[in-house]
């Protein structure tokens, strides 16, 4: 759970600057890089956090075996 909230922050951080970098460059194809690289990261921190969440579960269920 730790990794998921410190991930929302670092992506949300990152989201912000790069974005308001974009909208102060003003430049299309640096605008088209930046829309593309956070699609990228959206999609790694969802996988991510699918993936730890899974793991939680699985070691919560092992635990109690």
């Amino acid at each position: 759970m730790d990794n998921i909230i410190t991930g929302a922050i670092a992506v949300s951080i990152f989201l912000a600057f790069v974005l308001g970098l974009a909208e102060s460059i003003s430049a299309l194809p640096f605008a088209v890089i930046v829309i593309a690289v956070c699609c990228m990261i959206l999609t790694d921190f969802f996988q991510s956090a699918k993936e730890g969440l899974q793991e939680e579960r699985k070691n919560k269920s092992e635990a109690t075996q």
